[in-house]
């Protein structure tokens, strides 16, 4: 295994670089994913990794097995300096384990005949992931993003994905105009303040492209115009709107469960 101690490093830099700026995950095509729940999602997932980094001092037998599992794999081994590996670290007191995974740049579908979601500028990292890991459980498998939205392989998104990353499809800096030649079906938008009540909207057998709009502004006008209908959550009167992970898991998990009882 080898030894990083020095912030000039140029391995080091790169994974810096990684850690500080959310979309040079896609510029280098790799991604920093922190903690021992990730790690093992991404040994399960049989993603490519390029690397195993342990924190210097990280006494975890845990960390130590997945960084094994993961250097059998052709991983290369790092153990990296403490004030370094706190530098790449997304949270104050990690598990001491980080690897550096390669991202696949997808091809967007054309004409596909199942659901998706298409994430029209939501900006919080800790929603994005939590839509992501969402949509993984709903069963959806391709998810789009607008370029407004968060960076999907962020290490806070992917964080707050909790490995659903490495089981999706996923495609960035997805502009509305793309979407009709995407789905063949059609798309629906959750909007809080105007759409039609979901309990009573029929949902077609045919494929639904969801789409879930930044938190405070909702969809913009290019993408409700995108939609075929729009749909909202009823919820009490003194509330004003549900948190746009929520909602999905509403909308997507009431599409499954009407999939579900037509069978």
């Amino acid at each position: 295994m080898k030894s990083i101690t020095s912030a000039a490093n140029a391995t080091f830099k790169a994974w810096l670089r990684l850690a500080e700026h959310p979309r040079e995950a896609r510029a280098q095509g790799r991604a920093l994913a922190e903690g021992l729940h990730l790690a093992q999602a991404a040994l399960e997932a049989a993603v490519p990794i390029e690397a195993a980094l342990l924190r210097h001092g990280a006494a975890c037998p845990e960390a130590a097995r997945l960084a094994d599992a993961a250097i059998a794999g052709g991983a290369a081994g790092y153990e990296v300096a403490a004030s370094l590996y706190d530098r790449l670290s997304p949270v104050e007191h990690g598990a001491g384990l980080m690897l550096v995974t390669t991202v696949a740049q997808q091809r967007l579908p054309e004409r596909a005949r199942r659901d998706m979601l298409y994430l029209d500028g939501v900006q919080d990292p800790g929603n994005v992931g939590a839509l992501l890991r969402t949509a993984a459980a709903a069963g959806i498998r391709d998810v789009l993003a607008s370029p407004a939205t968060a960076a999907l392989w962020a290490p806070k998104t992917l964080r707050a994905g909790q490995g659903a990353q490495f089981r999706l499809r996923l495609h960035e800096q997805v502009a509305i105009t793309s979407l009709p030649g995407v789905l063949a079906g059609d798309w629906m938008g959750a909007d809080a303040r105007g759409g039609e009540p979901l309990w009573s909207v029929p949902l077609p057998a045919a494929p639904v492209g969801w789409i879930f709009g930044a938190e405070g502004g909702g969809l913009s006008a290019a993408a409700r115009a995108a939609c075929r209908r729009l749909v909202s959550i009823p919820i009490d009167a003194a509330v004003e709107s549900l948190n746009v992970a929520a909602a999905a898991a509403v909308c997507l998990f009431e599409r499954r469960r009407r999939l579900s009882a037509s069978r």
